[in-house]
């Protein structure tokens, strides 16, 4: 059994969000905890005596009750929360957390074997981008595998292992195959793109060897052109597969591929992508 946290925001919340959640998790027998999480550095800020210089008490008392009112609101969610769980059959733990949202999510991941987390979840002052600045931060701090995951859910029934070759590539593949290995015996593809013309897989055996310990049935897609539209265009037809890929936001020796072609697979992601990098926090 693995541990698995997903992050809810509990300003945000919306019951689809289970269901997206719910098209992962029940793949693997886990232990879930939902971090329901209320973001307090928006708020601090905004109460700070350094931001309320030249406004008026009246402001400062709309302040005030929009913050009651939020909180009224995250009751509320909480509450919606558990009877949709409920109604799902959705087991797991729920955990109110209050601080500032990255620190107190890359803090619990340290002791989880995977994070999932929405493709769009971003919390106030994080100012966002496409994709948030909340998921490029937990991306690149994340002390545990991460998968992200697109507004709608889908059927999955395979996995697309992306690889090139390098350790950061393998070091994906071997984290999913810990903690999913019952789905790579449903349909397991490797994703290689062409790089300066080289149209042989790096090491092509060894892959095969290590994976033949899951009783693998491989299949293999040789793409051309740039790696990340050529991935993208690729997923985006086979929605019902979860991609694979190795590092985001560490070193150039280390990385599938950079930072800016992730965002482009991110932005437009409509399947669930997994994403990790090699230890060495």
């Amino acid at each position: 059994m693995k541990k698995i946290l997903a992050v809810i925001d509990a300003v945000n919340f919306k019951e689809s969000q289970l269901d997206v959640i719910t098209s992962i998790t029940s793949l693997q027998e886990n232990a879930l905890t939902l971090l329901f999480l209320e973001d307090t550095k928006s708020a601090s800020q905004l109460l700070s005596a350094t931001s309320l210089e030249g406004f008026t008490a009246g402001y400062y008392e709309k302040i005030r009750e929009s913050e009651h009112e939020k909180h009224e609101l995250i009751e509320d969610n909480y509450t919606a929360i558990k009877k949709a769980c409920k109604e799902k059959g959705l087991f797991c733990t729920i955990k109110n957390i209050k601080g500032v949202a990255e620190d107190e999510v890359i803090n619990e991941s340290r002791f989880a074997d995977l994070l999932i987390i929405g493709k769009a979840l971003s919390f106030p002052f994080l100012y966002d981008t496409d994709p948030s600045g909340f998921v490029k931060n937990i991306l690149i701090h994340a002390e545990c595998p991460v998968m992200v995951l697109p507004e709608t859910p889908h059927l999955i029934n395979g996995v697309a292992l992306c690889y090139n070759g390098t350790y950061a590539s393998m070091y994906a593949i071997r984290e999913f195959a810990a903690l999913f290995p019952a789905l790579l015996l449903k349909h397991t593809e490797i994703l290689y793109v062409c790089e300066k013309g080289e149209k042989n897989i790096p090491q092509k055996e060894h892959l095969q060897e290590y994976l033949k310990t899951y009783d693998t049935h491989l299949s293999y897609k040789i793409l051309n052109g740039q790696a990340d539209k050529a991935i993208q265009e690729y997923l985006d037809e086979k929605t019902n597969l979860i991609g694979t890929f190795g590092a985001y936001g560490r070193s150039r020796v280390s990385r599938f591929f950079n930072s800016s072609s992730a965002d482009n697979i991110l932005r437009n992601l409509k399947g669930p992508v997994f994403i990790t990098h090699p230890s060495g926090h």
